[in-house]
Order: structure tokens, then sequence, then C-alpha cells
């Protein structure tokens, strides 16, 4: 049986892919390489993972405006994440994912640090849901 949790859809359209988890917020202009997708920042939680094809689940977004830039980058290269899910997602996220076409939702009625890294998960940023897939 599939658990499907509802928040609120800021950008719309359905992404899915196994999950990266972290409670701390991601930095995408300078956390992570915009070559390689790979989190760069020193001592974060997911430094060394790869956020391509994934599910991004984290707090919030971290750092300046030019994150929204660097999401754009990693869509043009093919390594953007294949939706976003936050805790609560500030203005760069949502610009950033706006541009970049990745589905974004936020503010879920679970806990975040619930979700597994690795289980597969489907974001459906229209309707506001995000679905753990068995």
């Amino acid at each position: 049986m599939d658990k499907k949790y509802k928040g609120n859809g800021l950008v719309g359209g359905i992404g899915e892919g196994p999950a990266l988890v972290t409670t701390e917020g991601i930095a995408f202009n300078l956390g992570v390489d915009e070559v390689t997708g790979v989190v760069i920042e020193t001592g974060h939680a997911l430094e060394g993972e790869c956020v391509a094809g994934r599910v991004v689940v984290c707090r919030s977004g971290k750092g300046s405006t030019a994150g929204s830039f660097s999401l754009l980058q990693l869509a043009q290269r093919g390594l953007a994440p294949a939706a976003i899910v936050n805790m609560q997602a500030d203005a760069v996220i949502t610009a950033g994912c706006v541009l970049a076409e990745i589905p974004l939702v936020h503010r879920l009625d679970t806990d975040i640090a619930g979700f597994t890294a690795g289980e597969k998960l489907r974001v459906d940023g229209t309707a506001g849901t995000v679905e753990v897939m068995e």
C-alpha cells in the first residue's frame, strides 16, 4: 500500500525518483557542483551525493539568489533533481524550480525526516502531493 502525503504545490508537474533526504537546507549555488550535480558543501549531510534524477527532500534552500540560476544550469545539463520537497520553500528554491521546471511541494502533513533515503517518491507539484511508491 502506497503512502500519500498532502502539502502545498508551488511548481506544477510530476517528478519521480529515489529520495535524497536531509533535514538541512541546501545551497544550490555553492553547495552543489553545477557540472556534476554532486553536493560539494563541506560537512553537509549529503556531501558526495548526486541530486540528478532524485527527489531532493530538505528543509529549504539556503544561500544567495544565484541558487535559482544554479538549478536552471543543472536542468540544462540534465543533472537537475526530478522534484524537490521542502519543509518550507524559500524564494530562491521556488524561482529556481519555476525556471528549471522542477516540481516543488512544501509544508507536507508529515515530518520530512520520516522519508527514507532511496525510497521511490512521486511528487505532484500541481496537486501538492508526495507519494511513497512500493
